[in-house]
Protein backbone atom coordinates (compact mmCIF):
# COMPACT_ATOMS: atom_id res chain seq x y z
CA UNK A 1 0.00 0.00 0.00
CA UNK A 2 3.29 2.41 0.82
CA UNK A 3 4.46 1.37 -2.24
CA UNK A 4 1.00 2.08 -4.22
CA UNK A 5 1.23 5.58 -2.43
CA UNK A 6 5.05 6.61 -2.97
CA UNK A 7 4.04 5.71 -7.22
CA UNK A 8 1.14 7.64 -6.97
CA UNK A 9 3.37 10.91 -5.82
CA UNK A 10 6.27 10.66 -8.14
CA UNK A 11 3.65 9.98 -11.03
CA UNK A 12 2.67 13.33 -9.62
CA UNK A 13 5.34 15.05 -9.17
CA UNK A 14 6.78 14.06 -12.69
CA UNK A 15 3.65 15.52 -14.31
CA UNK A 16 4.53 18.93 -12.15
CA UNK A 17 7.50 18.79 -13.52
CA UNK A 18 7.11 18.13 -16.85
CA UNK A 19 4.54 21.08 -16.58
CA UNK A 20 7.18 23.25 -15.05
CA UNK A 21 9.55 22.55 -17.37
CA UNK A 22 7.06 23.18 -20.32
CA UNK A 23 6.13 26.85 -18.70
CA UNK A 24 10.12 27.29 -18.18
CA UNK A 25 10.75 26.80 -21.90
CA UNK A 26 7.53 28.70 -23.53
CA UNK A 27 8.64 31.87 -21.01
CA UNK A 28 12.28 31.42 -22.61
CA UNK A 29 11.08 31.63 -26.01
CA UNK A 30 8.58 34.48 -25.25
CA UNK A 31 11.59 36.59 -23.49
CA UNK A 32 14.14 35.49 -26.99
CA UNK A 33 11.10 36.69 -29.60
CA UNK A 34 10.88 39.79 -27.89
CA UNK A 35 15.00 40.04 -27.26
CA UNK A 36 14.82 38.91 -31.11
CA UNK A 37 12.09 41.89 -32.03
CA UNK A 38 13.88 44.53 -30.29
CA UNK A 39 17.31 43.86 -31.90
CA UNK A 40 15.09 43.95 -34.88
CA UNK A 41 13.36 47.13 -34.17
CA UNK A 42 17.22 48.85 -33.51
CA UNK A 43 18.68 47.42 -36.30
CA UNK A 44 15.59 49.42 -38.52
CA UNK A 45 16.18 52.34 -36.62
CA UNK A 46 19.73 52.39 -37.03
CA UNK A 47 18.96 52.02 -41.26
CA UNK A 48 16.86 54.74 -40.81
CA UNK A 49 19.48 56.93 -39.29
CA UNK A 50 21.85 56.36 -41.64
CA UNK A 51 19.05 57.20 -44.18
CA UNK A 52 18.68 60.43 -43.18
CA UNK A 53 22.48 61.30 -42.85
CA UNK A 54 22.38 59.90 -46.04
CA UNK A 55 19.28 62.49 -47.38
CA UNK A 56 20.89 65.26 -45.31
CA UNK A 57 24.38 65.16 -47.12
CA UNK A 58 22.18 65.20 -50.63
CA UNK A 59 21.48 68.69 -50.40
CA UNK A 60 22.51 72.05 -49.27
CA UNK A 61 22.26 73.80 -46.40
CA UNK A 62 21.57 77.12 -44.96
CA UNK A 63 23.70 78.32 -42.18
CA UNK A 64 22.50 81.57 -39.52
CA UNK A 65 25.05 82.93 -37.10
CA UNK A 66 24.97 85.72 -34.43
CA UNK A 67 26.52 87.69 -36.02
CA UNK A 68 25.44 88.80 -38.72
CA UNK A 69 21.61 88.56 -40.64
CA UNK A 70 22.73 87.91 -43.97
CA UNK A 71 22.36 83.66 -43.96
CA UNK A 72 25.29 81.59 -45.25
CA UNK A 73 24.69 78.92 -48.36
CA UNK A 74 26.70 75.68 -47.70
CA UNK A 75 27.04 73.12 -50.77
CA UNK A 76 26.26 69.50 -49.73
CA UNK A 77 30.09 68.70 -49.92
CA UNK A 78 30.55 71.40 -47.39
CA UNK A 79 33.55 72.45 -50.08
CA UNK A 80 31.69 76.26 -51.61
CA UNK A 81 29.70 78.48 -49.40
CA UNK A 82 28.04 81.81 -50.38
CA UNK A 83 27.24 85.03 -48.49
CA UNK A 84 25.83 88.11 -48.97
CA UNK A 85 27.08 91.29 -47.80
CA UNK A 86 26.89 94.94 -47.31
CA UNK A 87 26.41 98.58 -45.44
CA UNK A 88 24.72 101.29 -45.30
CA UNK A 89 25.83 104.83 -43.78
CA UNK A 90 23.60 107.85 -43.07
CA UNK A 91 25.15 111.15 -42.43
CA UNK A 92 23.88 114.14 -41.69
CA UNK A 93 26.64 117.41 -41.26
CA UNK A 94 26.32 120.74 -40.52
CA UNK A 95 29.29 122.67 -41.24
CA UNK A 96 30.18 126.44 -41.16
CA UNK A 97 31.30 128.37 -44.28
CA UNK A 98 34.56 127.22 -45.54
CA UNK A 99 37.34 128.20 -47.86
CA UNK A 100 38.00 125.26 -50.14
CA UNK A 101 41.95 125.16 -51.41
CA UNK A 102 40.36 122.84 -54.43
CA UNK A 103 38.05 125.18 -55.69
CA UNK A 104 39.90 128.15 -54.39
CA UNK A 105 36.28 129.72 -53.42
CA UNK A 106 34.21 130.04 -50.20
CA UNK A 107 31.78 128.00 -49.70
CA UNK A 108 28.13 128.64 -48.07
CA UNK A 109 27.68 127.35 -44.02
CA UNK A 110 25.29 124.41 -45.00
CA UNK A 111 23.27 121.65 -43.51
CA UNK A 112 23.12 117.85 -45.51
CA UNK A 113 21.75 115.26 -44.85
CA UNK A 114 22.64 111.82 -47.49
CA UNK A 115 23.62 108.55 -47.89
CA UNK A 116 27.67 107.85 -47.61
CA UNK A 117 27.70 104.55 -48.41
CA UNK A 118 25.46 101.45 -50.26
CA UNK A 119 27.19 98.77 -50.46
CA UNK A 120 26.33 95.16 -51.24
CA UNK A 121 28.51 92.60 -52.35
CA UNK A 122 28.64 88.23 -51.80
CA UNK A 123 31.73 86.26 -50.67
CA UNK A 124 32.56 83.22 -49.82
CA UNK A 125 34.57 79.99 -50.99
CA UNK A 126 34.71 77.22 -53.37
CA UNK A 127 36.66 73.96 -53.85
CA UNK A 128 38.11 74.93 -49.94
CA UNK A 129 40.82 76.66 -51.41
CA UNK A 130 39.15 79.34 -53.19
CA UNK A 131 37.69 82.72 -51.77
CA UNK A 132 36.03 85.01 -53.99
CA UNK A 133 34.55 88.51 -53.38
CA UNK A 134 31.87 90.95 -55.15
CA UNK A 135 30.97 94.06 -54.04
CA UNK A 136 29.14 97.26 -55.44
CA UNK A 137 28.39 100.47 -54.64
CA UNK A 138 25.27 102.03 -54.61
CA UNK A 139 25.77 105.95 -53.20
CA UNK A 140 22.97 107.14 -55.24
CA UNK A 141 25.43 110.10 -56.34
CA UNK A 142 27.46 108.71 -59.18
CA UNK A 143 26.61 105.30 -61.06
CA UNK A 144 27.07 102.25 -59.65
CA UNK A 145 30.73 101.36 -58.97
CA UNK A 146 32.49 98.13 -58.75
CA UNK A 147 34.50 98.04 -55.54
CA UNK A 148 35.84 94.52 -55.67
CA UNK A 149 35.80 91.51 -57.72
CA UNK A 150 38.48 89.10 -56.90
CA UNK A 151 39.43 85.60 -56.20
CA UNK A 152 41.79 84.20 -53.46
CA UNK A 153 44.26 81.12 -53.65
CA UNK A 154 44.37 79.69 -50.04
CA UNK A 155 45.79 76.64 -50.93
CA UNK A 156 49.43 77.22 -49.46
CA UNK A 157 50.41 77.06 -45.68
CA UNK A 158 50.37 80.45 -44.21
CA UNK A 159 49.82 82.60 -47.75
CA UNK A 160 47.46 83.78 -49.72
CA UNK A 161 47.69 84.87 -53.22
CA UNK A 162 44.60 87.18 -54.51
CA UNK A 163 43.74 88.12 -58.32
CA UNK A 164 41.46 90.97 -60.00
CA UNK A 165 40.12 94.23 -58.76
CA UNK A 166 41.11 94.77 -55.27
CA UNK A 167 42.17 96.88 -52.43
CA UNK A 168 46.21 97.82 -52.06
CA UNK A 169 47.15 97.31 -48.67
CA UNK A 170 48.61 100.76 -47.70
CA UNK A 171 48.65 101.91 -43.94
CA UNK A 172 46.40 100.84 -40.85
CA UNK A 173 43.81 102.72 -41.26
CA UNK A 174 43.24 102.79 -45.25
CA UNK A 175 43.94 98.79 -45.63
CA UNK A 176 40.44 98.46 -43.25
CA UNK A 177 36.81 98.20 -43.81
CA UNK A 178 35.10 101.52 -43.97
CA UNK A 179 32.54 99.77 -41.51
CA UNK A 180 35.01 99.59 -38.88
CA UNK A 181 35.94 102.87 -38.54
CA UNK A 182 36.33 104.87 -35.66
CA UNK A 183 35.22 108.31 -36.80
CA UNK A 184 33.45 108.79 -39.62
CA UNK A 185 36.23 109.40 -42.14
CA UNK A 186 39.28 108.37 -42.57
CA UNK A 187 42.34 110.83 -41.38
CA UNK A 188 44.38 112.60 -44.19
CA UNK A 189 46.97 109.98 -44.18
CA UNK A 190 44.72 107.97 -46.75
CA UNK A 191 45.44 110.72 -49.47
CA UNK A 192 48.43 108.95 -49.94
CA UNK A 193 46.58 105.46 -50.41
CA UNK A 194 46.78 103.68 -53.90
CA UNK A 195 42.93 103.50 -55.41
CA UNK A 196 41.74 100.33 -56.02
CA UNK A 197 43.43 98.24 -59.58
CA UNK A 198 43.29 95.28 -61.29
CA UNK A 199 46.36 92.69 -60.62
CA UNK A 200 48.04 90.56 -57.75
CA UNK A 201 48.49 90.68 -54.20
CA UNK A 202 50.46 88.29 -52.38
CA UNK A 203 50.51 87.81 -48.25
CA UNK A 204 52.72 85.86 -45.84
CA UNK A 205 51.45 85.19 -42.75
CA UNK A 206 54.33 84.19 -39.62
CA UNK A 207 53.77 84.09 -36.23
CA UNK A 208 52.93 87.07 -35.41
CA UNK A 209 53.48 89.00 -38.73
CA UNK A 210 52.92 89.46 -42.21
CA UNK A 211 53.92 90.74 -45.05
CA UNK A 212 52.01 91.56 -48.13
CA UNK A 213 53.27 92.50 -51.66
CA UNK A 214 51.36 93.50 -54.59
CA UNK A 215 51.15 94.91 -58.70
CA UNK A 216 48.00 96.73 -60.15
CA UNK A 217 47.45 98.87 -62.73
CA UNK A 218 44.96 101.72 -62.88
CA UNK A 219 43.45 101.76 -66.22
CA UNK A 220 41.39 104.76 -67.55
CA UNK A 221 38.23 103.20 -68.74
CA UNK A 222 36.81 106.69 -69.75
CA UNK A 223 39.25 107.27 -72.15
CA UNK A 224 38.42 105.97 -75.72
CA UNK A 225 41.98 104.62 -76.12
CA UNK A 226 41.91 102.89 -73.10
CA UNK A 227 44.95 103.48 -72.11
CA UNK A 228 46.78 102.88 -68.45
CA UNK A 229 47.04 105.29 -66.18
CA UNK A 230 49.23 104.05 -63.62
CA UNK A 231 51.23 101.05 -62.54
CA UNK A 232 51.51 100.71 -58.92
CA UNK A 233 53.39 98.38 -56.74
CA UNK A 234 52.83 98.13 -52.99
CA UNK A 235 54.14 96.29 -49.76
CA UNK A 236 53.60 96.49 -46.52
CA UNK A 237 54.89 94.70 -43.23
CA UNK A 238 53.01 94.63 -39.36
CA UNK A 239 53.95 92.63 -36.80
CA UNK A 240 52.00 92.28 -33.20
CA UNK A 241 55.24 93.08 -31.39
CA UNK A 242 53.55 92.27 -28.17
CA UNK A 243 50.70 90.51 -27.94
CA UNK A 244 49.99 89.63 -24.02
CA UNK A 245 46.55 88.97 -23.74
CA UNK A 246 46.13 92.04 -21.86
CA UNK A 247 48.92 94.19 -23.95
CA UNK A 248 48.98 94.25 -27.62
CA UNK A 249 52.06 96.44 -29.33
CA UNK A 250 51.51 96.73 -32.94
CA UNK A 251 53.77 98.36 -35.49
CA UNK A 252 53.77 98.37 -39.30
CA UNK A 253 55.45 100.22 -42.32
CA UNK A 254 54.16 100.59 -45.89
CA UNK A 255 55.18 101.59 -48.92
CA UNK A 256 53.90 102.69 -52.83
CA UNK A 257 55.54 103.13 -55.79
CA UNK A 258 53.57 104.70 -58.76
CA UNK A 259 54.46 104.74 -62.33
CA UNK A 260 52.09 107.48 -64.35
CA UNK A 261 51.52 106.93 -67.68
CA UNK A 262 53.81 109.25 -70.32
CA UNK A 263 50.38 110.54 -71.38
CA UNK A 264 48.50 110.86 -68.30
CA UNK A 265 50.82 112.52 -66.12
CA UNK A 266 48.57 114.87 -64.09
CA UNK A 267 48.91 114.43 -59.70
CA UNK A 268 47.52 116.34 -57.52
CA UNK A 269 47.30 115.87 -53.68
CA UNK A 270 44.46 117.37 -51.36
CA UNK A 271 42.26 116.74 -48.34
CA UNK A 272 38.99 117.77 -46.58
CA UNK A 273 38.41 118.05 -43.09
CA UNK A 274 37.78 115.26 -41.98
CA UNK A 275 33.70 115.32 -44.01
CA UNK A 276 32.77 113.96 -46.71
CA UNK A 277 30.24 116.76 -47.68
CA UNK A 278 32.47 119.60 -47.87
CA UNK A 279 34.83 120.71 -50.58
CA UNK A 280 38.42 120.43 -49.96
CA UNK A 281 40.51 122.86 -47.67
CA UNK A 282 44.39 122.40 -49.13
CA UNK A 283 45.24 121.20 -52.27
CA UNK A 284 48.03 120.90 -54.40
CA UNK A 285 46.50 121.82 -57.82
CA UNK A 286 47.42 119.52 -60.26
CA UNK A 287 51.06 118.83 -62.01
CA UNK A 288 52.91 116.28 -64.05
CA UNK A 289 54.44 114.00 -62.32
CA UNK A 290 56.37 110.48 -64.05
CA UNK A 291 56.35 108.71 -60.32
CA UNK A 292 55.41 109.04 -56.48
CA UNK A 293 56.78 107.48 -53.76
CA UNK A 294 54.88 107.09 -50.38
CA UNK A 295 56.00 105.43 -47.56
CA UNK A 296 54.35 105.13 -43.86
CA UNK A 297 55.01 104.18 -40.37
CA UNK A 298 52.21 103.02 -38.08
CA UNK A 299 51.82 102.22 -34.60
CA UNK A 300 48.69 100.71 -32.58
CA UNK A 301 48.91 100.04 -28.86
CA UNK A 302 45.92 98.21 -26.93
CA UNK A 303 45.31 97.79 -23.03
CA UNK A 304 42.11 95.97 -22.75
CA UNK A 305 39.31 98.28 -23.54
CA UNK A 306 41.88 101.33 -24.70
CA UNK A 307 43.12 101.85 -28.14
CA UNK A 308 45.51 104.11 -29.27
CA UNK A 309 46.61 104.38 -32.66
CA UNK A 310 49.13 107.06 -35.07
CA UNK A 311 50.38 106.90 -38.16
CA UNK A 312 52.81 109.32 -40.22
CA UNK A 313 53.05 109.29 -44.55
CA UNK A 314 55.35 110.95 -46.67
CA UNK A 315 54.94 111.17 -50.08
CA UNK A 316 57.74 112.32 -52.93
CA UNK A 317 56.79 113.30 -56.57
CA UNK A 318 59.29 113.21 -59.23
CA UNK A 319 57.75 116.24 -61.58
CA UNK A 320 57.38 115.55 -65.57
CA UNK A 321 60.04 118.33 -66.08
CA UNK A 322 63.57 117.28 -64.79
CA UNK A 323 63.98 120.71 -64.55
CA UNK A 324 61.97 121.15 -61.64
CA UNK A 325 62.95 120.15 -58.08
CA UNK A 326 61.12 116.46 -56.28
CA UNK A 327 58.00 118.09 -54.41
CA UNK A 328 57.41 116.47 -50.91
CA UNK A 329 54.43 116.23 -48.99
CA UNK A 330 53.20 114.93 -45.60
CA UNK A 331 50.68 113.92 -43.00
CA UNK A 332 50.10 112.46 -39.59
CA UNK A 333 47.63 111.33 -37.30
CA UNK A 334 47.26 110.49 -33.10
CA UNK A 335 44.24 109.00 -32.29
CA UNK A 336 42.93 107.56 -29.01
CA UNK A 337 39.61 105.14 -28.43
CA UNK A 338 37.95 104.29 -25.09
CA UNK A 339 34.65 101.87 -24.78
CA UNK A 340 33.12 103.24 -21.56
CA UNK A 341 31.55 99.86 -21.00
CA UNK A 342 33.92 97.60 -21.20
CA UNK A 343 34.76 95.93 -24.91
CA UNK A 344 37.72 96.22 -26.61
CA UNK A 345 38.40 96.55 -30.30
CA UNK A 346 39.44 92.93 -32.46
CA UNK A 347 43.24 92.39 -33.60
CA UNK A 348 43.50 90.38 -36.87
CA UNK A 349 46.72 89.47 -37.09
CA UNK A 350 47.06 87.92 -40.34
CA UNK A 351 46.19 91.09 -41.73
CA UNK A 352 47.30 93.92 -39.47
CA UNK A 353 43.79 95.48 -38.91
CA UNK A 354 41.46 95.92 -36.32
CA UNK A 355 38.04 95.50 -35.66
CA UNK A 356 35.24 97.37 -34.16
CA UNK A 357 33.47 95.93 -30.96
CA UNK A 358 30.50 93.78 -30.47
CA UNK A 359 28.55 95.29 -27.67
CA UNK A 360 28.25 92.85 -24.49
CA UNK A 361 24.39 94.22 -23.96
CA UNK A 362 22.89 94.80 -26.94
CA UNK A 363 19.66 96.96 -27.22
CA UNK A 364 17.43 93.28 -28.81
CA UNK A 365 18.74 91.43 -25.23
CA UNK A 366 17.43 94.31 -22.59
CA UNK A 367 20.72 96.18 -22.60
CA UNK A 368 22.31 99.32 -23.47
CA UNK A 369 24.54 98.54 -25.76
CA UNK A 370 28.37 99.30 -26.28
CA UNK A 371 29.61 103.10 -25.79
CA UNK A 372 32.44 104.93 -26.67
CA UNK A 373 34.68 107.75 -26.62
CA UNK A 374 37.16 108.79 -29.17
CA UNK A 375 39.94 111.53 -30.05
CA UNK A 376 41.81 112.60 -32.88
CA UNK A 377 44.72 114.89 -33.92
CA UNK A 378 45.08 114.87 -37.91
CA UNK A 379 47.53 116.99 -39.52
CA UNK A 380 48.37 117.10 -43.63
CA UNK A 381 50.87 120.11 -44.94
CA UNK A 382 50.86 120.30 -48.63
CA UNK A 383 53.23 123.34 -48.94
CA UNK A 384 56.35 123.08 -50.78
CA UNK A 385 58.45 126.30 -51.45
CA UNK A 386 61.36 125.25 -53.14
CA UNK A 387 59.03 122.86 -55.96
CA UNK A 388 56.89 125.76 -55.91
CA UNK A 389 53.75 124.00 -54.42
CA UNK A 390 51.15 125.83 -52.29
CA UNK A 391 48.93 123.58 -51.23
CA UNK A 392 48.23 125.11 -47.73
CA UNK A 393 48.36 123.10 -44.07
CA UNK A 394 45.52 122.09 -42.31
CA UNK A 395 44.86 120.31 -38.47
CA UNK A 396 41.87 118.65 -37.71
CA UNK A 397 40.67 118.31 -34.21
CA UNK A 398 38.02 115.41 -33.42
CA UNK A 399 35.96 114.71 -30.81
CA UNK A 400 33.93 111.31 -31.98
CA UNK A 401 31.08 109.43 -29.52
CA UNK A 402 30.21 106.10 -30.80
CA UNK A 403 27.27 104.03 -29.79
CA UNK A 404 26.80 100.40 -31.09
CA UNK A 405 23.23 98.88 -30.43
CA UNK A 406 23.96 95.46 -31.79
CA UNK A 407 26.81 93.51 -33.52
CA UNK A 408 25.39 95.49 -36.65
CA UNK A 409 23.81 98.60 -36.23
CA UNK A 410 26.08 101.91 -35.09
CA UNK A 411 25.79 105.02 -34.41
CA UNK A 412 28.34 107.90 -34.76
CA UNK A 413 28.33 111.44 -33.07
CA UNK A 414 31.70 113.87 -34.35
CA UNK A 415 32.34 117.31 -33.76
CA UNK A 416 35.49 118.90 -35.95
CA UNK A 417 37.11 121.86 -35.42
CA UNK A 418 39.35 122.65 -38.22
CA UNK A 419 42.30 124.78 -38.99
CA UNK A 420 43.93 125.94 -42.45
CA UNK A 421 46.94 128.23 -43.08
CA UNK A 422 48.12 129.04 -46.34
CA UNK A 423 51.09 130.86 -47.81
CA UNK A 424 49.76 132.49 -50.09
CA UNK A 425 46.86 135.08 -49.26
CA UNK A 426 42.83 133.89 -50.39
CA UNK A 427 39.87 136.41 -50.35
CA UNK A 428 36.92 136.07 -47.59
CA UNK A 429 32.99 136.91 -48.36
CA UNK A 430 33.63 140.32 -47.44
CA UNK A 431 36.57 141.14 -49.56
CA UNK A 432 39.52 140.40 -46.46
CA UNK A 433 42.94 139.08 -47.42
CA UNK A 434 42.94 135.78 -45.07
CA UNK A 435 45.88 133.29 -44.76
CA UNK A 436 44.02 131.12 -42.62
CA UNK A 437 40.89 129.95 -41.53
CA UNK A 438 38.89 127.85 -38.59
CA UNK A 439 35.41 126.39 -38.71
CA UNK A 440 33.56 123.60 -37.25
CA UNK A 441 31.54 120.56 -38.44
CA UNK A 442 29.07 118.58 -36.34
CA UNK A 443 28.00 115.39 -38.13
CA UNK A 444 25.88 111.88 -37.59
CA UNK A 445 26.30 108.88 -39.21
CA UNK A 446 23.59 105.70 -38.72
CA UNK A 447 25.60 103.02 -39.60
CA UNK A 448 23.78 99.19 -41.02
CA UNK A 449 26.14 96.43 -42.25
CA UNK A 450 26.53 92.87 -42.19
Amino acid sequence: MAKANVSRISIVALAVSASLLCFSANAVASEKERINELEERLDMLEVELIEAKDAASQVDRVKFSKSSPSPELISKDGRSTLQFKGRVQADYVSADELYTGSKREYEDSFNEASLRRIRFGLEGYFSNVWEYEFEFDFDGVSEVEVKDANVAYKGWDNSQLTLGFQKYAFGLESTGSSKHLAFLERAATDTFAPDRALGAQWRYVGNNYNVTLGYGVNAGFDDDDLNFKQDIVNARFTTALVDSGDHLLHLGASALFVYNNEAVEETRYRARPNTKASGRTIDTGKFDAESLQHYGAEIAYQYSNVLLQAEYVTGLADQADDSEPEVTVDAYYLQAIYTLTGEAWKYKGKSGKFKTVKPDNAISAGGYGAWELAVRVDQANFDDVEADIYGGKKTDYVLGVNWYLENNLKAQFNYVHTTADYKKAYEDINGNMMYDQDANIFQARLQFAF
